[in-house]
């Protein structure tokens, strides 16, 4: 008898291993797994590129994501490529005043938190934001925007990517 009420118990034991299996698959499936991002610091302008600089023109896919912004010009100003870990997040410098770091929080979500430098002091934190693991291994953008603080009716962007 004791056999029997043991089989009996095996198919149920089977069927919560599976569920546990499942939600196990889900949750690691979320996790960026050491995903390597593209970030470029961008200038947004109506003017011409400065002479001597070696800024490039925004691709015009990214172009189409400023879509609603006005400026007539998107000059890529630097661009790094960083992989989200899991551990301390590394900081990634995109100038002299601007550096992001990116950590994935083991939720399906990355913290790509924004600093603004200044030589002689600790990085500020400008603003931290959350985005998607998914939804960036799947191609979407993330953009955090400010104003430009040298230059009137100027912006900057921080264009946040999956690497190809």
């Amino acid at each position: 008898m004791p056999t029997q009420l043991h089989m009996s118990l095996f198919p149920r034991f089977l069927s919560r291993l599976g569920g546990w299996l499942i939600i196990g698959l889900l949750a690691w499936s979320g996790r960026a797994d050491d995903l390597k991002v593209h970030a470029r610091l961008v200038w947004g302008t109506d003017h011409k590129k400065p002479e001597g600089a070696a800024y490039s023109s925004l691709d015009d896919k990214s172009k189409e994501k400023l879509r609603q912004f006005k400026w007539k010009n998107y000059w890529v100003v630097n661009e790094v490529a960083s992989e989200i870990g899991t551990g301390n997040p590394v900081l990634v410098k995109l100038s002299k005043k601007c550096a992001i770091d990116l950590k994935d929080l083991g939720n399906g979500l990355a913290e790509i938190r924004l600093y603004e430098l200044n030589s002689g002091s600790e990085p500020k934190l400008v603003k931290p934001i959350h985005h998607s693991l998914e939804a960036l291994k799947k191609g979407e953008y993330c953009i955090l925007a400010g104003d430009d603080k040298a230059v009137w009716d100027d912006a900057w962007f921080v264009i946040v990517t999956a690497a190809k």
